[in-house]
């Protein structure tokens, strides 16, 4: 004989969860953290280093011969969540068009942005050869100014800064996770020489936003 089986709440309400006529069993994400008086969720900024040295973040490196990686691991204790990656482009004369920086052409082979986990490499984001595609790749986030200076901050030294979001791009709900106690890593990749010929007051990095969770 078959026997009827609930999921109940265990905090005696009397609530019975709900199965749909599909056969999916309905339930609802809560963004309300749990009663927890330990603080285990902490904010996590940091920029992508010179091969995770974390000290080395400007990106004006020669990767033309050997590509240079700048990167963030996960931690042996903590699981890490990046929701947000901020790239920062600057140099005088600064364009949306075909140039990276302010030299006025593509770069010969872009940039890699891509994450390590245990399923190998993922790519991101290749072929990052100019201002425009790390625009295209953040779909256009954040976007400001109009014309000539559509996303790009016009005082002082003309710079992009486009945000990519995992959540809005990739539907990753809680951002790219690096898991706590593996080599894990989100990488930038150098194919070329950035140390020279970008204009007058180049500058590049990539700043990561999001929270971790300590293990105990």
């Amino acid at each position: 004989m078959s026997k009827n089986t609930y999921i109940t709440d265990g905090g005696g309400s009397g609530r019975n969860a709900i199965v749909d006529e599909g056969g999916y069993l309905r339930v609802q994400s809560s963004f309300i953290p749990p009663d927890d008086d330990r603080d285990l969720k902490v904010v996590y900024r940091n920029f992508l280093t010179l091969d995770g040295d974390g000290t080395t973040n400007s990106m004006l490196v020669d990767g033309s011969t050997t590509s240079q990686t700048f990167y963030i691991q996960a931690e042996p204790n903590s699981d890490i969540y990046i929701t947000t990656i901020s790239f920062f482009i600057q140099a005088d004369g600064l364009t949306l068009g075909n140039d990276f920086a302010g030299n006025g052409t593509l770069l010969t082979n872009g940039c890699r942005l891509y994450y390590e986990d245990k399923n190998g490499e993922i790519n991101v984001g290749t072929n990052l050869d100019s201002n425009f595609s790390f625009v295209r790749l953040c779909q256009g986030n954040a976007p400001f100014g109009n014309d000539t200076f559509a996303f790009i901050k016009n005082a002082g030294v003309p710079a992009i800064f486009p945000n990519l979001n995992f959540k809005k791009v990739f539907g990753f709900n809680q951002g790219l996770k690096l898991l706590s106690g593996t080599n894990n890593k989100l990488i930038l990749e150098i194919n070329d020489d950035l140390s020279t010929g970008l204009g007058t007051n180049p500058a590049f990095n990539v700043l990561v936003f999001g929270f971790k969770i300590i293990k105990e």
